[in-house]
């Protein structure tokens, strides 16, 4: 880190975190006595990947130095001049290069030197090599010449399928399972808090070839079939697409209807409301795409559906959550802050629902109450009095505080309220 450009005091900051941790083992569901572990932090301690990109950053010095001295060969991409030797992310690397022993030598070479320096241990029984254009007799000889498995494609790597045609739907069926239809569960699991988010995509028509006519949810909030189900059993061809049922004529739209019968009685009613219906209808030579109603460009982000559901949730925006950036406030406040909302405190009632054995979910405290983080951070009398000597000493005696998220996110709180 030094070498890095880091500074001393900094290196200290991170020494100390590296020696002062400690750790206990759940045995049988009661938590053993602390011990200081003495490989390193914690597993799973959030500094950790922090730690690892920058030692990581000492094998991308490497691999650039080999390009430059002409001992590796990169992947060179003719259009853009540009040469590519590998691609890192958190604790995953992939390399590229030509497909020759001494390319792959002085990548296994390259991490064997790595190892040696920063004592960091490289995997090759789960490391994989993969041959572009290559046959699998070929790779499987590579393979066993550096010390690894030999992989084919396709292959999945951060979820997303490689070496497949992303554009064919076949390509996102992995494992047996479709990648969209687990989109589709989460949504609905979203819906559980009132996001409506099923019902809130739907198809905007363009030329319409992609969609289906009756099946589709695209003019109404549910599909033709379920608003008009005596026409959709007169349908000769059910699975019609609007293109089929709407003609574009001279930039008019027309209809264009197939039925096995004469529509009739009920169903002449329902044909009539249909016509009126698509009369709006513009057919264009533009594709078809999805529509997000939630959101007011219609295009689907993950911002706008993590706002939504903290709306839902907490009753205000994830914008309102981002505490007010006062230099006299520690950040480490803010981060604890942002826990709370999401109850990521350690307190007695949510240890007990993780399964955690301990002698009693009383409030330590009063001894009279279950230590939630509402009794402990706010309703607690002990914790009560306290807050009635700061909201004195602020001057703002006429707020009363009944749980943490009012004195965090909401109107009451101080998120929303100049204290100086």
């Amino acid at each position: 880190m030094q070498f890095m450009g880091f500074g001393l005091k900094w290196i200290g900051f991170i020494r100390a975190c590296l020696s002062s941790s400690s750790i206990s083992v759940l045995i049988n569901g009661s938590p053993t006595k602390e011990f200081s572990p003495k490989r390193g932090i914690r597993q799973g301690d959030p500094i950790s990947p922090f730690l690892y990109i920058i030692v990581a950053e000492g094998l991308n010095i490497l691999v650039k130095r080999a390009l430059a001295n002409g001992h590796l060969q990169g992947l060179n991409i003719e259009h853009d001049n540009l040469i590519i030797t590998h691609l890192q992310y958190a604790d995953d690397t992939i390399f590229f290069g030509e497909w020759n022993k001494r390319n792959a030598k002085y990548i296994s070479k390259l991490l064997k030197c790595f190892k040696n320096i920063l004592s960091l241990k490289v995997n090759f029984r789960k490391s994989k090599l993969y041959g572009i254009g290559t046959s699998m007799t070929e790779t499987e000889q590579m393979a066993y010449y550096i010390k690894c498995s030999a992989g084919s494609t396709p292959f999945t790597y951060l979820g997303l399928p490689i070496g497949v045609p992303t554009s064919h739907a076949s390509s996102w069926n992995i494992s047996g399972h479709t990648i969209w239809k687990e989109i589709i569960k989460a949504g609905k699991v979203a819906d559980n808090i009132g996001t409506s988010f099923t019902s809130s995509i739907s198809k905007r028509i363009g030329n319409g070839t992609s969609i289906s006519f009756w099946h589709n949810i695209w003019i109404r909030s549910e599909s033709l079939k379920s608003s008009f189900q005596r026409l959709f059993m007169l349908e000769s061809h059910k699975e019609a697409t609007v293109a089929d049922r709407i003609l574009n004529v001279n930039s008019t739209s027309i209809e264009n209807w197939d039925w096995s019968r004469p529509p009739s009685g009920r169903a002449m009613d329902e044909l009539t409301e249909l016509n009126n219906l698509i009369t709006s209808v513009n057919i264009s030579d533009c594709p078809d795409s999805w529509k997000f109603s939630l959101d007011a460009s219609g295009i689907y982000t993950t911002s706008t559906m993590s706002n939504l559901i903290i709306t839902l949730k907490y009753g205000t925006n994830s914008r309102n959550l981002s505490l007010p950036r006062n230099k006299y406030v520690p950040q480490k406040i803010f981060i604890f802050s942002w826990r709370v909302v999401q109850l990521k405190i350690p307190v007695r009632s949510e240890l007990d629902k993780q399964g955690i054995d301990l002698h009693t979910i009383l409030c330590p405290l009063c001894e009279h109450h279950i230590e939630t983080i509402d009794h402990a951070l706010v309703n607690c009398q002990k914790v009560s009095s306290i807050w009635i000597q700061l909201l004195d000493w602020w001057n703002q005696n006429s707020i009363r505080i009944s749980n943490i998220n009012e004195a965090i996110i909401s109107d009451k709180g101080f998120t929303h309220n100049s204290i100086g």
